[in-house]
């Protein structure tokens, strides 16, 4: 179960790191409850747009696990800022679109309705801009995401989850 579970935090870093590292720009389109490792996702996208009947949630430590998938923690810090991130892991809160916004976990709320227009236009904008020019912004921005992600240590997030869930499992036994 443990070589499993690691195999699974890997590939979560993987998915998440690909993501930030695109060369095209990624957009999120949030609607629904957005929880955990879905939020996870939606952080490592370059551009996050939701809906204003989204709900969003970090439910690791409520639920007995450490908030490691995907090396999430790093980028939500860097996303969000240390205060806020701390609240939404400790206390497990549920929160809505309004405040997401204003955690920077989105950067634009609009009506349900408008969702998807609202991201077309963002693809159509980026979409008109230089590749070159965006790729090296890109790689500017991540360059500060990757230092500060390498100095918490979320290489070792994978191990992190695996050991929490292994000894929960063991416990309960």
């Amino acid at each position: 179960m443990g070589s499993e579970l690691t195999l699974l935090g890997y590939k979560a870093q993987r998915v998440c790191s690909t993501l930030a590292q695109m060369k095209l720009v990624t957009i999120a389109r949030l609607h629904g409850d957005v929880i955990g490792a879905g939020l996870g996702l939606a952080i490592f996208c370059d551009l996050r747009i939701g809906a204003d009947t989204s709900r969003f949630r970090m439910p690791e430590v409520g639920l007995g696990v450490p908030p490691a998938w995907g090396g999430v923690l790093p980028r939500l810090l860097e996303e969000a800022g240390q205060a806020a991130v701390r609240r939404l892991l400790l206390l497990a809160e549920s929160f809505d679109a309004d405040m997401a916004e204003r955690l920077f976990i989105l950067h634009k709320v609009v009506p349900a309705d408008d969702l998807d227009a609202a991201v077309d236009l963002w693809a159509r904008t980026v979409a008109r801009r230089d590749p070159t020019t965006t790729r090296t912004a890109k790689t500017m921005l991540n360059a500060r995401a990757s230092a500060n992600q390498l100095t918490i240590g979320s290489y070792f997030d994978d191990e992190l989850l695996t050991a929490s869930i292994v000894r929960r499992t063991m416990l309960r036994e």
